[in-house]
């Protein structure tokens, strides 16, 4: 088990390097700033509110959310991995909701 404090460092840390490059993949197809962040304040809100009548969507809400409550709780080597999935799951599903919109 890993001790408290380096634990949710390297926690906050790979959530910030999952943000950056999702930010900079956005950023790379729209050249402002202002857009890119929109974007991703879009797809975690709107996204996730727009998905979550569809059954896959919901699907993929909840599991990352158990992902995520894992990772937070158990503190172990492993559970850093299951809650940047669930992170990065997170997102899918909010860009897929934000799909289901266009």
């Amino acid at each position: 088990m890993l001790a408290h404090k380096i634990y949710y460092r390297r926690l906050i840390v790979g959530s910030a390097l999952i943000l950056g490059l999702f930010f900079l993949w956005r950023f790379s197809q729209t050249p402002d700033f202002a857009d890119a962040g929109a974007f991703v304040i879009l797809t975690i809100t709107l996204g996730i509110w727009l998905g979550l009548p569809m059954p896959g969507i919901l699907l993929c809400v909840m599991t990352s959310s158990c992902l995520m409550g894992y990772g937070l709780f158990v503190r172990k080597r492993y559970a850093l991995m299951l809650f940047w999935s669930g992170f990065a799951l997170f997102f899918l599903a909010g860009m897929m909701g934000l799909g289901t919109r266009y």
